[in-house]
């Protein structure tokens, strides 16, 4: 309206000048030009009444129309307020989106170490050495699936292998139920884990105790399992070597595991008990019993564990044991051999922080029994260092072992090493 208005006003002007300056210019001009200014008042004239009627014609309109709607606020157009909520309706099906960062995660870890060592045969070997080349990769689109996977490079063979690729569907909030899946470490007695991480978090020694040679299993399996105030149990298949060869490989293992954990400021604990179908589809046992590899199913020989894990003002403290539950037999160059492996560990460590560092010191002994030389006996050990950061750990370790008799398949004699490792992970 204001618009129409300085139009109309714009027009009155323009012809008050126009009749002003043909006032005077009339003065001066010929009666034909006279003629002519006034033809051309009458023509804007008429333009200007023809300007008001159409002026008329929109007023009336918009007066039909009622009055204009108020301004849109800010947020209306573009820019939300800050506390705005967004409708569920346009919430994506799985929960609201991540970003990028969130979605998958990246880490990853290098370990060098120098060794020197003593070997049963009295040899002694120096050695530095890149020991580990790892890298993670955990993706959690969504908040009630994750998967995670674990590549590392294989010394041995200088390539890179799939060390642990698991799925895992849970929505604790929802349903203490959780479903896993995928390559890695079966709940078997405690592991010292698949990645560099869960190793650091596992034990504070830098090898592994006897119970983690012998009965540490990497599978493709399945679990199914329920967590819930600290109580957690499941029940897995898997796939197993020790298959009847004669009928085909066939998914027939399985394994059950129980315990409950609870961690507090002061006090933290962890017991377990764990079973296992088949106790020589352990990585360990596979290895050194390879006879008992195609064994009928019902020549299996079950396995079970049990294990206890408490801390308290910075010390922690360590018990396992590991076994088949019957003594089996097979023969081996043309002997009869009858054996029972089982292993056993305590472990005492102590941790604390102080000027920004964390030093740490552990004592581990483990033994085993039945694996007719195929590992120590029995094995020490003590280790000290520092978490520089949260990354970084320097570590060194004494080792002492002890080899089974001449005639249950060993040296009878001792070894030692010390180890010097940096391990940097991210």
């Amino acid at each position: 309206m204001k618009d129409w208005g300085f139009r109309r006003t714009m027009v009155a002007a323009s012809v008050l000048g126009l009749l002003a300056g043909s006032t005077a210019h009339a003065q001066q001009a010929s009666p034909g030009d006279v003629e002519a200014l006034k033809k051309m008042v009458e023509e804007v004239l008429s333009q200007n009444e023809e300007l008001r009627k159409r002026v008329r014609d929109l007023e009336e309109e918009m007066a039909k129309r009622g009055p204009a709607p108020p301004e849109a606020p800010k947020e209306a157009v573009g820019e939300a307020p800050k506390d705005a909520v967004t409708p569920a309706a346009a919430e994506p099906p799985g929960g609201p989106l991540k970003t990028a960062r969130e979605k998958i995660q990246i880490g990853g870890a290098i370990e060098v170490e120098a060794v020197t060592r003593r070997e049963f045969n009295r040899l002694r070997t120096q050695e530095f050495a890149l020991t580990t080349a790892e890298f993670d990769f955990e993706a959690d689109v969504v908040d009630w699936a994750k998967a995670e996977l674990s590549l590392q490079w294989d010394s041995a063979a200088d390539k890179i292998t799939v060390n642990e690729a698991l799925i895992t569907f849970a929505k604790p909030s929802v349903l203490p139920l959780y479903l896993k899946t995928g390559r890695g470490i079966i709940p078997f007695g405690i592991s010292t884990g698949t990645t560099v991480a869960a190793r650091l978090e596992e034990s504070l020694t830098l090898t592994g105790p006897l119970t983690v040679e012998i009965f540490e299993a990497k599978e493709d399996y399945a679990q199914l399992g329920v967590r819930s105030h600290g109580f957690n149990a499941g029940v897995y298949l898997y796939n197993g070597t020790t298959d009847n060869k004669k009928r085909g490989k066939r998914l027939e293992h399985w394994g059950a595991t129980i315990g409950y954990v609870q961690k507090g400021d002061l006090l933290s604990f962890d017991v377990g008990v764990d079973y296992i179908d088949s106790v020589f589809d352990t990585d360990g046992l596979t290895a050194a019993f390879p006879e008992m590899q195609a064994r009928p199913k019902r020549s299996y020989i079950p396995g079970i564990s049990a294990h206890a894990r408490f801390g308290l003002l910075g010390f922690s403290l360590i018990g396992e044991y590991d076994g088949a539950i019957r003594t089996t037999h097979f023969r081996r160059s043309a002997r009869d051999v009858r054996t029972r492996p089982e292993a056993w560990q305590v472990e005492l460590g102590y941790s604390t922080r102080i000027f920004g560092v964390r030093p740490f010191a552990a004592f581990n002994y483990s033994g085993a029994a039945g694996m007719l030389g195929a590992v120590p006996q029995a094995r020490l050990l003590g280790a000290g260092g520092t978490w520089l950061t949260d990354n970084i750990r320097v570590g060194l370790e004494y080792a002492y072992e002890e080899d089974y008799p001449r005639n249950q398949g060993g040296t009878g004699k001792v070894s030692d090493a010390w180890t010097l490792r940096l391990t940097y992970e991210w």
